[in-house]
C-alpha cells in the first residue's frame, strides 16, 4: 500500500515539475517539491515497515535495492534542489527515478516476498557496502538527469538555463558520487575477503563495478578540457549511468543467459 502510494505520488510530482518548468510559477514549483518530499516520506515508511517485518535491512535482492536506490536518488536530488535553488531539473531527475521505481514495482511477486536473510549476508558489511554503493549510484542518477537537461537545454521544459550552470551542477553530482562508489568497491573487497577469502575475484559484478568506476574517473579527468565541455560531457555522464544500470540489471541477466559463474545474488 505504501509503495503503491509512493509510486503514484512520484508520477504526480514529475508531472507538476513539468508544469512548473513550462509555466515558471513559483507556487507550482513548491507543489512539485512538496509532492516529491511526500513521495519520499511514503517510500521511507514503506522501507522501514518492510525492514521491520523481515527483521533485517531491506537490501537483500533487486526489488529492495531498487526501492532503496530510488529513495537515495530523491534524497540527493532534494538536497541539490535546496542548495541550487533551481527546480527545472526536476522532470529529468524524476524521469530516471521513475524508471528505477517502475522496474521495482513491476518485479514478480516472488521477488517482493519477504525472505529470511541468507547466512552469507549476515554481516555488518552488508549495510556498509550496499549503502555506500547506493549513494554513489544515486548521485550518478542525478548527474544523468542533469546531463539529459543539458542535452535538451532549450526545450520548453529546461528553458534557457545557462548550459555552464547545468554542467557545474552535473559535475558536483559526479564529484559527490565518485568517492561513495569508491567506498562501495573497497568495502565490498573487505567483505569478500571475510566471506570468501579473497579481496577480488573478477566476478562479473565486480568487473562491471570497476568499469563503471573507471568511466567516471575518466569523466573527472577530461572535464577540465575545453573540447570535452558542453554536450560531450553530458553524453559521458548519461552513458556512465547506462553502465550503472547495466551493472545493476544487465549483469544478472548476462550471468543467466551466458551462464557465467558469480557469487553475487544481484
Amino acid at each position: 500500500m505504501l509503495i503503491g502510494s509512493f509510486y503514484a505520488l512520484l508520477w504526480a510530482a514529475a508531472l507538476v515539475y513539468i508544469v512548473h518548468a513550462a509555466a515558471g510559477r513559483r507556487w507550482v514549483g513548491w507543489g512539485a517539491t512538496g509532492l516529491t518530499l511526500a513521495a519520499w516520506g511514503l517510500l521511507t515508511a514503506g522501507l522501514v515497515k518492510r525492514g521491520l517485518a523481515a527483521g533485517h535491512w531491506p537490501l537483500t535482492n533487486r526489488y529492495e535495492f531498487a526501492l532503496c536506490f530510488v529513495w537515495a536518488i530523491i534524497a540527493v536530488y532534494l538536497l541539490l534542489e535546496a542548495s541550487w535553488r533551481e527546480r527545472r531539473a526536476g522532470p529529468f531527475v524524476l524521469a530516471i527515478a521513475l524508471l528505477v521505481a517502475t522496474y521495482a514495482v513491476t518485479r514478480p511477486p516472488a521477488d517482493k516476498a519477504l525472505m529470511p536473510l541468507p547466512p552469507v549476508l549476515r554481516s555488518v558489511w552488508l549495510q556498509v557496502h550496499v549503502l555506500t554503493a547506493m549513494v554513489g549510484y544515486a548521485a550518478f542518477a542525478v548527474a544523468a538527469g542533469l546531463g539529459l537537461m543539458r542535452l535538451v537545454r532549450r526545450n520548453p521544459v529546461s528553458g534557457h538555463l545557462p548550459g555552464e550552470e547545468i554542467e557545474r551542477a552535473m559535475e558536483r553530482a559526479v564529484a559527490l558520487g565518485f568517492p561513495w562508489l569508491t567506498l562501495g568497491i573497497l568495502t565490498g573487497a573487505i567483505w569478500a575477503q571475510n566471506a570468501w577469502g579473497r579481496y577480488w575475484g573478477w566476478d562479473p559484478k565486480e568487473t562491471w563495478a570497476l568499469i563503471t568506476w573507471l568511466w567516471y574517473l575518466l569523466f573527472l579527468h577530461v572535464r577540465p578540457l575545453r573540447r570535452w565541455r558542453g554536450k560531450r560531457s553530458a553524453w559521458l555522464v548519461v552513458a556512465g549511468f547506462g553502465l550503472v544500470l547495466f551493472t545493476f540489471v544487465g549483469v544478472p541477466w548476462l550471468v543467466r543467459i551466458v551462464r557465467l559463474e558469480t557469487l553475487h545474488g544481484y
